[in-house]
């Protein structure tokens, strides 16, 4: 397999698809869904053809892990979100009301490895150093380096998404307004971690060589 190392530089947070708004889990890395729209947005600031970039990257198999240390802590943020209640009507279209709201971020002393089979490698490559960031709020990554190595053997899977088989750009971009993403939920992500200590509001693993 061929490795895309990215250095974390932010903390980091995607949540996990069955946490409410409200109460977010963050994943230990992005799932191979965000992932694979993240290449698709570096292959676009790429001059690449996204339309045929989404063809080609559907039916790839993308190993997201993480690497290195990281720290997932809980923070209370302020949130802005369309009002949701029965007086909703009161207020303008544009109006957004504000709340706070639990997040989990995950801080790196390292950062997000990307294996995919080196019959991808050529059409990959040209996208990898504009990938800098992976999710809505998953903070940012530079690509550190593009290599052979093997992936590390799984100790922890946790229920994710891939992309589906028949998605085109037209429904993966958020630009034409559509909500229901190609998602095939029948996905995992599978990490090899270590939890080296946790309190009330933290945990921290090590990942690659949790043995270690």
């Amino acid at each position: 397999m061929i490795r895309a190392r990215y250095l974390s530089s932010t903390p980091f947070s995607h949540r996990q698809e069955r946490a409410t708004t409200k109460l977010a889990l963050t994943y230990l890395c992005p799932t191979p869904y965000a992932v694979k729209v993240a290449f698709t947005v570096g292959a676009i600031r790429a001059s690449i053809v996204p339309e045929e970039f989404t063809k080609q990257i559907r039916a790839v198999t993308l190993i997201p892990h993480p690497w290195g240390e990281g720290v997932i802590n809980t923070h209370l943020v302020k949130h802005w979100e369309i009002p949701h209640s029965d007086s909703a009507w009161k207020y303008p279209a544009t109006h957004l009301s504000p709340t706070v709201i639990f997040r989990e971020f995950v801080y790196f002393e390292g950062g997000v490895d990307v294996y995919f089979p080196v019959e991808a490698r050529e059409w990959l490559l040209p996208a990898l150093p504009y990938v800098n960031c992976f999710g809505k709020q998953g903070g940012f990554f530079s690509l550190q380096s593009v290599e052979e190595a093997e992936v590390p053997e799984a100790t922890m899977h946790i229920a994710a998404s891939d992309m589906k088989k028949d998605a085109t750009w037209d429904k993966v971009s958020n630009f034409g307004g559509v909500t229901a993403k190609p998602r095939d939920t029948n996905a995992w992500l599978s990490v090899r971690a270590k939890l080296i200590s946790a309190g009330n509001t933290h945990k921290y693993y090590r990942f690659d060589q949790p043995d270690q």
